[in-house]
């Protein structure tokens, strides 16, 4: 089940990227050759008008021919004889309504589980195994309301209180209010040196709650969703260029994974955390994929956005094989890099 849910998931997302550049370029009066569900060889295919609607066998994405895009077409319904502009619009059309998608995913999962509101309240909502957080006997959805006489009301403010005290014993009270439990004394030692990304404690904490709103409030889901995608773009993008940057000085990344780490993924997050769990975490993939594809690389979007830069600026169109033979060169080093990618993830698996 997790299986199908991921090459459904995977395969939505990217023909939510190809269905962009094929409505920009019906918008745009270029000729669609080929509109298709998997990747080829193909299973079945009918034409309807002058686009071909594919089946193919690799049951993963899809893909949006257009005549003219390799630099051979002629008339005006050809992608090569197209304005800058036009040309612009196409290729973003992919990674616009992927950056649209993830909107929606988070502007619904908001609306349906509730929108995150800042409190004055420091939740627990992860504990590590073995930590002393965990020894000590506290609990997800625990309050925690003083250290050591000291009051918290934000996350930050207890990362300090807990701060002073390394290498120490510290009194928290807690609320639970779950479990009845309210004002509760609980002694914890505080690690002077705890593994990398757990914390003195060990406890993962904030200060947002989820706050359901009435259905005639779904705006508030709708600014949550936009806020969300631009946390994650800012996020994603940060991580992309300090890959990139590595990669310059000849550092491999090595917390990157491909299809393969993606389906762990989607199979642990919806054993521990349910579907809604996934589908917010596709809404994550989704942005990833539009900043991904916007990166100035051959055969990429981006690759194409700097040709058609090169043509507003000079309004000279660039030569058609020299375009065409680049962008088959970056595809066979994309090609590598996943297979690399995999071939990683594989190894991590059986080296456990």
């Amino acid at each position: 089940m997790d299986f199908i849910i991921f090459i459904v998931a995977l395969s939505v997302l990217v023909l939510v990227h190809e269905w962009g550049h094929f409505m920009a370029a019906r918008k745009t009066g270029v000729k669609v050759e080929e509109f298709g569900l998997g990747l080829p060889p193909r299973i079945w295919g009918k034409k309807i008008g002058e686009t071909i609607y594919s089946l193919n066998w690799l049951p993963i994405g899809g893909f949006c021919k257009l005549y003219g895009e390799d630099g051979d077409g002629k008339g005006t319904n050809a992608f090569n004889h197209k304005k800058p502009w036009q040309k612009m619009l196409i290729v973003l059309g992919g990674v616009i309504m992927n950056l649209v998608l993830a909107v929606v995913i988070f502007s619904v999962v908001y609306t349906v589980v509730g929108v995150p509101v800042e409190t004055d309240r420091v939740s627990i909502v992860g504990i590590s195994p073995g930590s002393p957080a965990e020894k000590a006997g506290l609990k997800e959805n625990d309050v925690i309301l003083k250290v050591n006489e000291v009051v918290v009301k934000k996350a930050d403010g207890l990362t300090t209180e807990i701060g002073k005290n390394k290498g120490k014993n510290i009194k928290l009270i807690i609320n639970n209010e779950e479990l009845k439990i309210y004002n509760k004394e609980i002694d914890v030692d505080v690690r002077e040196n705890p593994p990398e990304g757990e914390g003195a404690i060990g406890v993962a904490i904030s200060n947002t709650e989820m706050k359901k709103m009435p259905w005639y409030r779904i705006d508030k889901g709708i600014v949550a969703g936009f806020k969300e995608a631009y946390y994650w773009g800012k996020i994603i993008f940060g991580g992309v260029t300090k890959m990139i940057s590595g990669l310059l000085v000849g550092n491999v990344p090595k917390d990157v994974s491909g299809p393969i780490g993606m389906y762990e993924a989607t199979s642990a997050i919806n054993k521990n955390q349910g579907i809604l769990a996934v589908i917010h975490f596709f809404g994550i993939v989704s942005v990833n994929l539009a900043v991904v594809n916007v990166l100035p690389f051959p055969a990429l979007d981006g690759g194409r956005i700097i040709f058609v830069l090169y043509e507003m600026i000079t309004k000279k169109r660039a030569n058609q094989k020299l375009e065409a033979t680049i962008n088959n060169v970056g595809m066979l080093l994309l090609l590598g890099l996943i297979l690399l990618i995999t071939g990683s993830d594989i190894w991590r698996i059986f080296s456990r």
